[in-house]
């Protein structure tokens, strides 16, 4: 199972976010924050996303207004803003739940298995 989205436009993102399994947690919310510019953007994340962003926001862990800034500055082929922050969080649930570090859940994160682990093989080689 792959965990994360293959390259795509915004359009493509948006079509994606529509036909995931039909659970609450899958719901997609949008919510404003400003970007690089500070112009007002609207973040599409799973509802799931969002609680691990509060969860990491509640614990100090993150301020995910610098987040979104950062990866506005910092933009990887053409994800769109949302997609890339989508990653991270993804990617940094993963990293916590490998290294034993707290999680806001007890099972790892979906598409957890191998995916993270490859990564991780990659940036040590």
């Amino acid at each position: 199972m792959t965990c994360y989205i293959p390259v795509m436009d915004h359009h493509k993102f948006m079509e994606y976010l529509r036909h995931v399994p039909n659970h609450p947690s899958n719901k997609v919310v949008a919510r404003v924050y400003k970007n690089a510019k500070g112009v007002d953007e609207f973040i599409w994340l799973h509802q799931c996303y969002w609680d691990y962003v509060e969860w990491l926001e509640a614990r100090g862990d993150i301020n995910f207004a610098k987040w979104v800034v950062h990866c506005d500055n910092n933009p990887f082929e053409d994800w769109t803003l949302s997609h890339l922050l989508m990653y991270w969080l993804w990617l940094d649930e993963c990293g916590r739940f490998r290294q034993g570090l707290p999680t806001p859940n007890p099972y790892p994160p979906m598409g957890y298995e191998g995916s993270a682990d490859e990564y991780q093989c990659l940036i040590r080689n």
